[in-house]
């Protein structure tokens, strides 16, 4: 799954699903004006974005047809919740929230994936910056986000979801563009900084370098099995196509070959 994005305006264009050869590519049609959402990890629905009534921003779960299956209703007045960071067993997701009215309540929470229920706060952020769900720790004990100024590149930290508490940074003062997640066995996580594809161990040591000089690289995920990942490629330009590889750079194989903005990647079940 993909967003088309258009640099110029700033707004996402379409949505779709590709198989990794390249063929069968299908637009999704999605509830919202934004691109992006994740599968749940048994491969059965997507979380996305979409606009409530009272048009607040707000979550939706719909199948991969595009079909929704429900909407979240935001148990408190003010808050704007996008929740789609699936925790392990699916139960939860960890959602990027913010108050208009109040800059002081942002930060990230969590709901019941079932019903969007049991709103709990799990960090602020501070004034200026904004925290991002990244990616819920193997055991479903622990969150990382990412913390950062406007769009640029941001530190790690590392957050209880049991009761949040103040967030523990990751790998020092090391900043990273996004969190793609943890291989199968749990032992490192995959990354991107400064145009380059990074899979790091727990202790911030990098592993493995992807780089393609000329391009930049971001946005990495694994595919289900732990055998391969996706990517954006850019080069010199506001356009970008998807790219798969071995975690290790090799077997890399271009997926998109469109003049279009192809970002925010995410693999989707195994057949």
């Amino acid at each position: 799954m993909f967003s088309r994005f258009d640099e110029s305006t700033h707004s996402f264009l379409s949505t779709h699903l590709i198989r990794p050869d390249g063929s069968g590519e299908v637009e999704l049609p999605l509830p919202g004006p934004e691109g992006g959402g994740q599968w749940s990890h048994d491969g059965s629905l997507i979380a996305v974005m979409t606009v409530l009534e009272d048009g607040r921003i707000g979550t939706a779960i719909i199948r991969p047809d595009g079909t929704v299956e429900r909407i979240f209703e935001i148990p408190d007045e003010t808050l704007n919740a996008v929740c789609t960071v699936w925790s392990p067993d699916d139960m939860r997701l960890a959602c990027e929230a913010w108050d208009d009215t109040d800059p002081s309540r942002g930060g990230v929470y969590a709901v019941r994936a079932s019903d969007g229920g049991d709103l709990t706060r799990l960090t602020s952020a501070p004034a200026g910056m904004t925290d991002f769900p990244g990616v819920y720790w193997p055991n479903g004990s622990q969150l990382i986000i990412q913390r950062q100024t406007g769009e640029s590149a941001g530190r790690l930290y590392i957050v209880d979801v049991a009761g949040g508490g103040e967030p523990q940074a990751l790998f020092g003062e090391q900043t990273f563009e996004d969190v793609g997640g943890f291989s199968t066995d749990g032992g490192s996580l995959l990354t991107s900084a400064a145009g380059q594809i990074k899979l790091i161990d727990l202790d911030g040591n990098v592993l493995e370098t992807i780089d393609d000089p000329g391009a930049y690289l971001f946005g990495p995920v694994w595919s289900p099995d732990g055998e391969w990942i996706a990517y954006s490629s850019s080069s010199g330009s506001f356009i970008a196509d998807i790219i798969i590889s071995r975690p290790d750079g090799s077997e890399r194989w271009q997926v998109t070959h469109t003049s279009a903005n192809e970002i925010v990647v995410e693999w989707g079940p195994a057949a």
